[in-house]
């Protein structure tokens, strides 16, 4: 079976394309096509509870692009969700009417703890059953807890990620790298974990390129190296390194993407002080994330 998953997010518009097979009674993910954009849909939503026509528009012509490739993809199923910019922009629902009337389908506007759910089921789902997992997901708006063995049994959902911290760095004064942690762990407080995870999982585009800065290699290297592991000295070695730098020097690393070199910083703060608040010694960096789990969630569906 063939589907397509679009993930709208606060910092990248995402499409995937996937074969999924059932085998035994998982669902397994083959041959899977990932496609990103940069539009920083989230730009300014923190200061005016909007989000921008020109992120908006940004965004939407991304999905023009995935809507043509969806179309020459002869597949089974397509779906999509948005995130936090949707969910908490007074015009968000404006805006949902507009990606479906591109995409054909209506993406659900998912709140905190389905979008935690998601990436946990993505994240782990071919990771060896017994160990209790925490799974952290870094997003432009948002950062996701999720913790469990089989099955997510705590979800935990705070409004701050690469986007929102880089411009409450200039709105609130942060001005310096020990505020802007400081800032983080009260937010992180919040957390209160359950049980004690056996293994860390970082999630999604802040935490691939963390590791690729770590390792001095592209993030292409890190997808096709899958799973990568970091300590949690050499993560906060690679953070210190960053925060270092300016925007443009952060940019001309083959390690980062450029698009994504101006939240950076504020990014990989959110990262480091979620490790540290669920006082992990390492983390396994996974490429796989929300996308996964809802491709997995629409075959399934289509196959019922």
């Amino acid at each position: 079976m063939r589907v397509a998953a679009v993930d709208v997010g606060t910092n990248t518009v995402r499409l995937l394309l996937a074969t999924v097979q059932q085998v035994g009674e998982r669902v397994v993910l083959e041959s899977a096509q990932r496609h990103e954009v940069i539009t920083r849909l989230g730009e300014g939503l923190d200061a005016t509870g909007r989000l921008g026509e020109q992120p908006m528009e940004r965004a939407l012509a991304g999905l023009r692009r995935y809507a043509e490739t969806i179309s020459g993809a002869d597949v089974t199923a397509a779906g999509g969700v948005a995130t936090a910019a949707t969910r908490s922009a007074a015009n968000g629902h404006l805006f949902a009417e507009e990606m479906a009337a591109i995409l054909g389908f209506r993406p659900r506007v998912i709140d905190g703890v389905e979008e935690a759910r998601l990436a946990f089921t993505g994240a782990t789902t071919h990771l060896a059953s017994g160990p209790v997992y925490c799974v952290v997901d870094v997003g432009g708006g948002s950062t996701e807890f999720v913790i469990g063995a089989e099955h997510p049994e705590y979800a935990a959902s705070i409004d701050i990620g690469s986007v929102r911290l880089t411009e409450r760095m200039v709105a609130l004064g942060l001005s310096n790298p020990t505020q802007a942690r400081r800032h983080v762990d009260e937010l992180f407080d919040s957390v209160v974990a359950p049980v004690a995870p056996d293994v860390v999982v970082g999630s999604g585009g802040t935490f691939v390129t963390l590791a690729a800065v770590a390792k001095q290699v592209t993030t292409d290297h890190i997808e096709r190296a899958d799973p990568v592991v970091l300590s949690f000295d050499d993560v906060e070695h690679s953070v210190d390194f960053l925060l270092d730098l300016t925007v443009d020097e952060i940019a001309a690393l083959p390690s980062v993407p450029a698009p994504r070199a101006g939240v950076l910083q504020a990014g990989v703060i959110c990262a480091e002080r979620a490790l540290a608040h669920m006082g992990a010694d390492a983390v396994q960096i996974s490429v796989r994330d929300i996308l996964d789990g809802l491709a997995m969630e629409l075959a399934t569906k289509a196959g019922s």
